[in-house]
């Protein structure tokens, strides 16, 4: 994983989950199995997708509301799927989040059955996703 940066601070000002996955399976199966999941939770409402991109919104709380988006490119011969996943709260006042952020992004890979695929693997941190190492997804 990569990550470039400009040296500025950036001005955090909303609660935020970068996640990065790898999974051993075609990225049509993986964008299929995530649009099926989102589509069974109540509390997601699908947006645009395309056959790299799956967007939608998550309301976490009355008034509070995420966006929640995929994106999905082939590995290396296409042997499996790079899936990025990011999570950002639309509020200022909603920094320490607890790791809803991370939980958005977690619930709707482990609920799609991602988690029990072939190479399935998961990279982040606390300087990606705020409240990594706290959160307790139900």
């Amino acid at each position: 994983m990569c990550i470039i940066s400009s040296g500025r601070p950036t001005e955090i000002t909303h609660a935020y989950c970068k996640i990065v996955w790898i999974v051993g399976l075609p990225c049509d199966q993986v964008n299929t199995a995530i649009v099926t999941q989102i589509k069974t939770m109540g509390s997601y409402r699908l947006g645009p997708v395309t056959p790299s991109l799956v967007q939608s919104k998550h309301t976490s709380a009355p008034g509070q509301m995420e966006s929640v988006n995929f994106t999905m490119s082939p590995t290396f011969r296409n042997l499996g799927c790079h899936l990025e996943g990011s999570s950002a709260s639309a509020f200022w006042y909603s920094l320490m989040d607890n790791g809803t952020n991370y939980c958005n992004l977690y619930t709707v890979i482990q609920g799609s059955g991602l988690t029990r695929a072939p190479g399935f693997v998961e990279f982040s941190n606390e300087w990606l996703c705020l409240g990594y190492r706290r959160s307790t997804c139900q």
